[in-house]
């Protein structure tokens, strides 16, 4: 695989997206795309992960991992996907019981091809910003509550440990993310040592912000909607619904 951590420069040319688990509904991104007025040659768009699985177009996954403008990380659904390959039996059976069956349709040059793209997929990444500040991606958690922690993790080999399954596995953040009322617990609800971080993995009605944590998967699979956010720390968000329709703009704040 890559490097299990990618940094990214400013972008000193465009603009700077983060779009949450899109699972397959690329027909939902294309439309938000255009009505972000998404420049290819020089805006970037960020993933939180899981391209795949659920929805009706996870073969195209391929096509947007090879965009240059395009840049994922891994969910727990490309996870799955490499168990599967890697491993047959039970994980291949796991993962078709969360959609991954739509693989089997593939031939097997277009799979290879695929399988090869998602290994080479990091597990978070950190992108700069023009005023200085960072922003992280981890597709369901960091580790420590500390980005820091995170990275110096990352910049080790990480097998397949506690830690690793956290990042993409871990629902407890996202679990607490509506409660904890009182100010203290929601500075709890902080990653230390950066300045904003991008989560999926878990399906909100709304598009979250809580301290400097964001929140994107959005259900685009259930019917519900995909979010794309604009990179920063005060950056806003657009959400979309599965009729494309009735586009909702604004974080949730909690």
């Amino acid at each position: 695989m890559g490097p299990r951590i990618q940094y990214f420069d400013a972008n000193t040319a465009g603009r700077d997206f983060v779009v949450g688990d899109i699972h397959g509904c690329f027909y939902m991104l294309d439309v938000l795309l255009e009505r972000l007025a998404f420049d290819t040659t020089r805006d970037r768009l960020f993933s939180v992960g899981d391209l795949i699985d659920r929805g009706p177009d996870s073969e195209r996954a391929g096509e947007f991992i090879d965009a240059p403008w395009f840049h994922a990380i891994r969910g727990n659904h490309e996870q799955m996907l490499l168990d599967a390959v890697d491993q047959g039996g039970q994980a291949r059976a796991l993962w078709h019981m969360n959609g991954g069956d739509w693989f089997d349709a593939l031939d097997v040059p277009a799979a290879e091809a695929l399988t090869r793209r998602v290994r080479a997929l990091p597990l978070a990444a950190e992108v700069a910003m023009q005023d200085g500040r960072l922003a992280g991606l981890v597709h369901a958690e960091v580790w420590a509550d500390s980005w820091a922690k995170t990275r110096a993790l990352l910049e080790h080999d990480v097998a397949d440990t506690r830690e690793f399954s956290q990042l993409l596995w871990n629902r407890d953040r996202a679990s607490a993310v509506e409660g904890a009322p009182d100010t203290q617990e929601r500075r709890g609800m902080a990653v230390d040592e950066i300045d904003v971080v991008y989560f999926g993995h878990t399906p909100m009605r709304d598009a979250i912000a809580r301290a400097n944590t964001r929140w994107l998967d959005t259900g685009a699979f259930m019917g519900w909607r995909l979010s794309v956010a604009e990179l920063g720390v005060h950056g806003d968000v657009w959400s979309l619904p599965a009729d494309l329709d009735d586009c909702r703009q604004g974080w949730r704040q909690v």
